[in-house]
């Protein structure tokens, strides 16, 4: 009897340390996932979960073991969303998909009750939005009680061009982030140069458009957001101007800018860097941006910043130790940096310090196409 419990245990314990990870893709066969080791931060052999063209960027509900994905087909046509139900050995069976209502959807998230769905669609690059095909920036959805997604329920298209003369020529949704507690919803648009608000219902997923905040500074390029955890505060990573942009949330759904730091030391060379993903660590107060170094000439790394007092301050920057870091993520128990190469096609694994600070390259791993999302099922 005493055997049977020491093994019991056991088991417990190798499957707690074990985190189910999986991984967004564009050039390989579908959605990948893989095991984290949360004790060693080794890595199981990277396994195809579901076969789908380009599923770039996906999100998870872990209460309910469903991942929504995000799927590419053609840069004239709308894209698509899927929904999948989340299987006990982390194979992917397919729900239902709906259209994304407009070309190239790039991300996707989950409201706080998980009823809604958001959806951005960034639009074909440097080629201005055919309204005669109805591409929208932000689409809803409400997602039913087995996980199905409805047919799309609200849809908007964004209005605005900044000053970059490649990049800005008309809008481009590039994030869409809800607010951790209140029926707002937030779109990074990188070709408008502002962040688009609406009001959204809990429950029937209809959306209100609120306002548009400008960028202050002119060509910030906003890419990714992400929310304190007490909702008072956005972080928004611009991804032309290489800064971090830092609003207060105030009344009624509105943002107020604060601050803008830069995310590299002064005298940096910047020339064809670009910011790509921001993340926040489960217990510290740190952030953590990438950027990438589009000429590869090895200049693709991680900064940090540290907030305290409502001030936010870079304290550090390292090198991403791949190509490309296009995303990344730390794992649930802030132990573990993942950095992925989009172009390099690996992922590097750091350990992180009691204090959240990057210490070592510890494993890397060569991934089957280009990994371009990492999402953790956090049970």
């Amino acid at each position: 009897m005493q055997i049977k419990a020491l093994l019991l245990s056991f088991l417990f314990i190798l499957h707690a340390q074990a985190i189910q990870l999986f991984i967004g893709t564009a050039q390989s066969d579908g959605i990948y996932t893989s095991q984290l080791d949360a004790s060693t931060g080794e890595l199981t052999p990277f396994k195809c979960a579901a076969k789908i063209k380009r599923p770039s960027f996906i999100t998870i509900d872990t209460h309910r073991k469903k991942l929504y994905s995000t799927n590419l087909k053609t840069f004239n046509q709308s894209g698509e969303i899927i929904a999948f139900q989340i299987k006990e050995n982390g194979t992917l069976t397919e729900l239902n998909r709906v259209p994304s209502q407009g070309i190239n959807p790039c991300h996707l998230q989950l409201s706080p009750n998980r009823n809604v769905l958001f959806t951005a669609n960034y639009g074909a690059p440097g080629r201005p939005i055919d309204t005669s095909q109805k591409s929208t920036s932000i689409t809803s959805y409400r997602i039913q009680s087995n996980g199905h997604l409805t047919a799309p329920i609200s849809a908007h298209l964004h209005t605005g061009s900044g000053t970059h003369p490649n990049r800005q020529k008309e809008p481009h949704a590039h994030s869409v982030f809800p607010h951790p507690t209140d029926p707002y919803v937030y779109v990074a648009d990188l070709g408008a140069d502002a962040i688009f608000s609406y009001h959204y219902h809990p429950q029937t997923a209809t959306l209100t458009p609120l306002e548009k905040v400008a960028i202050p500074g002119g060509s910030r390029g906003p890419r990714h957001m992400k929310w304190a955890p007490n909702g008072k505060t956005l972080y928004l990573l611009n991804e032309l101007s290489l800064t971090l942009s830092v609003f207060n949330y105030t009344t009624q759904g509105h943002l107020q800018p604060t601050d803008q730091i830069d995310a590299l030391p002064p005298n940096t060379d910047r020339d064809q860097l670009t910011a790509a993903e921001i993340r926040l660590h489960p217990t510290h107060p740190l952030i953590y941006v990438s950027i990438r170094d589009k000429a590869d000439t090895g200049r693709d790394s991680i900064t940090l910043f540290r907030t305290s007092n409502a001030q936010t301050k870079r304290i550090k920057t390292i090198p991403a130790h791949v190509a490309f870091p296009r995303n990344f993520n730390i794992d649930p128990t802030g132990k573990w940096l993942l950095i992925a190469g989009q172009r390099s096609r690996d992922i590097a694994i750091l350990s992180l310090n009691s204090d959240g600070i990057p210490e070592s390259l510890c494993h890397r791993y060569s991934f089957p196409g280009e990994p371009i999302c990492m999402e953790f099922l956090d049970e």
